[in-house]
């Protein structure tokens, strides 16, 4: 099977939902599917480091497109990071072999409409993998009002990526119950505890406790 993992950072970058990604990409691999990876050449805290266009590493395929790298250190930056790797992983998600099955995370907000695109023109299912839900995370933040007209605009767009999902994935018994108020149906969405990536696990000495 050929599988597309979607996000915005992929291993090395430090990022938790990269780390994850990477060790799903590595156990996917090792069961012999054709694993490719589209992210960002620039890493989560911003800055000036840029990661190669193309690599295959552990013997997944990783393509990352050119997008800002403003970093987490204000709104509008951010919000710049996202916009632009949305748009560019937009352009080479067309370009790439078909795939059979598309896994998208949330990092960026919406980034599951590019999954949904390949949906809509090859065929290509997709499993949105929910870290974050939005726009309830920056309503509860206060950053956005619950009745204004980008919140409503953006929940129907949330409803519009769960009920065209194939699977939706949800990180906790709280996060499915979120997911069904917000629109998703409950028959397609399974529950994938987050782990800790295995990198981060180390034997200890006795002598350390």
């Amino acid at each position: 099977m050929r599988i597309l993992l979607l996000n915005q950072f992929f291993c090395p970058d430090a990022a938790p939902t990269g780390q994850l990604l990477a060790d799903l990409a590595q156990g996917l691999a090792e069961r012999k599917h054709e694993v490719h990876v589209l992210c960002s050449r620039r890493v989560y805290n911003g800055g000036r480091t840029v990661l190669p266009a193309l690599e295959t590493v552990g013997g997944v395929i990783v393509h990352r497109v050119g997008a800002t790298g403003f970093g987490r250190g204000n709104a509008v930056g951010r919000i710049l990071d996202y916009l632009s790797f949305g748009i560019l992983a937009a352009c080479r998600a067309l370009v790439l072999p078909e795939m059979d099955v598309c896994v998208s995370l949330t990092t960026p907000p919406f980034i599951g409409l590019v999954g949904l695109m390949l949906r809509r023109l090859k065929g290509t299912k997709l499993v949105l993998w929910t870290m974050d839900l939005y726009p309830q995370v920056p309503v509860a933040l206060g950053l956005l009002k619950r009745k204004s007209l980008s919140c409503c605009l953006l929940m129907w767009l949330s409803r519009y990526m769960y009920r065209n999902s194939s699977v939706i994935v949800s990180i906790g018994e709280v996060m499915t119950e979120h997911l069904i108020e917000a629109g998703a149906p409950r028959d397609r969405i399974v529950t994938v505890h987050n782990w800790v990536p295995g990198e981060v696990v180390q034997p200890m000495s006795v002598a350390s406790y």
